[in-house]
């Protein structure tokens, strides 16, 4: 259950925008009105994008995310001219160096980066490599054309909150924590990679290596960044999910005290249902925002996921399978490929994990608002009407995350990676014991003759 900074009561302490406009009484008199109190401090960053500020830097300086203009504590503003050429010049220079390292992994100067884990060719690295290029790449253009989709989602997330904490006096706000601590493991991981390809190429480096390296590096780094901050957005939109669910679930308790004994308590149910008509119209109306701001972060996400998937389930098949080489060789095991090896796992997996719970959670929240309802209708008579509207609706609405729409993305998405994973799996160590087998019989062969 997520940690709110204001606590949910079953009755809901309800906030009306609307107050009795009070009498002047210096308005006919010759008294002079005591000085207005100070104004209180504008705050221009909003908590909910306050505990993510770390990871929206990174990308603003990747030029991932547009420099916003932060226009007042529930909006923000596109970006200056100048922040609009900073994004645009470092995409650039982002897609002269995927063009450069493309070329480079095509001449030899480029060889020494790639060792082979056994005698055979490396045309896993290489497909892995350009599965790395493709998905930064395909990000960044992602990014590019949905810089307005992205600043129109965090102003719809603002405004909600602000209508919420008019309306409920309730601060939907909480600590994302989990997006630094993965911020630096990235980074960690990144660079213990490169350092272990440093140390296991012989000889002198070359220069255009190095950069094919540190680029690879920043890639991947990025590309995993924008995971996280994908994770943190459905986090949020799950957190306020759970939040009308929660004002929910305090009508279906108060009409079970109503059908227990007791004035006092009857009395308190009917006093809070008598409210049900107008909070479950801005439930509604919140519920349908956050519908289109899940929609949207789909729309803007789908694409960089289909991509991502395909290359993290590449990049975990062939270092499971080079584990597998390494462990049942007949010679010495390299440290160096094993260390390499579980540091791609360990990234990979992690990310992947973060984002199906992510998924999961939000979509789980989001189908458990018509399950809630359905307890309210069977309980209330008086409100039935109401509820049958919202109900159809939801009937006819799938709510899902997908990839592009070939599969959804959920708690169970991890499970059938996996699964898929191990039946490559079998595949490929059945095609090598068959090339072993072949090796064997050319070296009989050979001493025979």
């Amino acid at each position: 259950m997520p940690t709110q900074k204001a606590r949910l009561h079953p009755y809901p302490r309800r906030i009306s925008p609307y107050r009795t406009p009070s009498v002047n009484r210096y308005a006919f008199s010759h008294e002079t009105p005591p000085p207005p109190p100070p104004p209180p401090p504008r705050t221009l960053e909003h908590p909910v994008f306050e505990d993510i500020r770390t990871i929206m830097s990174v990308l603003k300086a990747s030029g991932l995310m547009p420099i916003y203009e932060q226009l007042s504590s529930h909006e923000v503003g596109p970006p200056t001219k100048t922040n609009e050429f900073y994004s645009f010049f470092v995409r650039g220079v982002v897609h002269a160096l995927t063009i450069f390292n493309v070329y480079s992994l095509f001449t030899p100067s480029s060889a020494q980066l790639f060792y082979s884990y056994r005698e055979t060719d490396n045309v896993n690295q290489w497909i892995e490599l350009l599965l790395c290029i493709l998905t930064y790449t395909l990000t960044v253009f992602v990014c590019a054309r949905n810089t307005k989709n992205i600043l129109r989602i965090m102003n719809e997330i603002l405004q909600l909150d602000d209508e919420v904490r008019r309306q409920f006096g309730a601060n939907l706000s909480q600590n994302f924590g989990f997006s630094v601590k993965y911020l630096f493991g990235i980074a960690a991981c990144q660079t213990y990679i490169i350092v272990l390809k440093i140390y296991a190429v012989d000889g002198v480096i070359t220069p255009t290596s190095y950069v094919l390296l540190a680029f690879y590096a920043v890639q991947n780094g990025l590309t995993a960044t924008y995971i996280v901050f994908a994770s943190a957005l459905l986090r949020i939109v799950y957190i306020r999910f759970h939040f009308i669910n929660q004002l929910l679930n305090g009508y279906t308790y108060a009409q079970q005290q109503r059908k227990k004994g007791g004035h006092r308590r009857q009395a308190a149910g009917a006093t809070l249902m008598e409210n049900f008509p107008e909070d479950s119209l801005f439930i509604y109306r919140m519920h349908n925002k956050l519908l289109r701001i899940y929609k949207g972060i789909n729309d803007c996400c789908n694409l960089i996921l289909v991509s991502f998937l395909g290359y993290s389930f590449y990049t975990v098949t062939t270092n499971c399978y080079n584990l597998f080489v390494q462990i049942t060789a007949k010679g010495m095991v390299s440290s160096n490929i094993l260390q390499w090896c579980f540091a791609w796992l360990c990234m990979h997996v992690s990310l992947l994990a973060l984002l199906s719970r992510s998924c999961g959670l939000t979509t789980r929240e989001a189908n458990a608002t018509s399950q809630i309802l359905a307890r309210v209708y069977a309980k209330s008579k008086e409100y039935q009407n109401i509820i049958d509207k919202f109900l159809t609706k939801s009937i006819k609405q799938e709510v899902q995350f997908t990839a592009y729409g070939f599969f959804a993305i959920d708690n169970s998405t991890l499970f059938k990676i996996f699964s898929a994973v191990t039946t490559y799996l079998v595949i490929l160590i059945q095609f090598k014991q068959l090339e072993d087998s072949k090796v064997e019989d050319n070296i009989q062969d050979q001493q025979q003759t």
